[in-house]
């Protein structure tokens, strides 16, 4: 089970709460993510889930732009099992429903945190069974 205590990363657009098998970005107001950003997501998903399976959940607290170049490097990080949407509105929830569309691999949206995470554990656990062959 992952510690409740997750390792917090700021950045100059962003923080990041890294758990165990996941981590909770919390991207600022107005913020244009663009492959600059996602460079440093990435150095950050090398240092703390090195080899490991791992999830992606984005709080969409704050309103952003998502450059949708971005989700086409999903294939960069075989061990992201998912990316799961924690909206807190319903045009939130609209927007992340359109990105799904970018994105080829499991990305699902939701309004509550719980759901995100059991959702994550799921795409591990099937992450895990494929590769025991099971």
């Amino acid at each position: 089970m992952t510690s409740p205590i997750p390792t917090i990363v700021n950045l100059d657009f962003a923080r990041l709460e890294l758990f165990e098998d996941y981590l909770i970005s919390t991207i600022h107001e107005g913020v244009v993510f663009n492959l600059e950003h996602l460079e440093k997501f990435y150095q950050i998903f090398d240092s703390h889930y090195c080899n490991k399976p791992f999830g992606y959940i984005s709080n969409r607290k704050f309103d952003y732009t998502v450059d949708p170049t971005c989700y086409l490097m999903e294939y960069q990080y075989p061990k992201l099992v998912g990316i799961s949407i924690l909206c807190h509105s319903e045009s939130t929830f609209n927007t992340a429903q359109f990105e799904k569309t970018f994105y080829k691999r499991p990305f699902e949206v939701f309004y509550k945190i719980e759901n995100c995470k059991k959702w994550i554990y799921g795409h591990i656990s099937t992450f895990e069974k494929e590769k025991a062959g099971l």
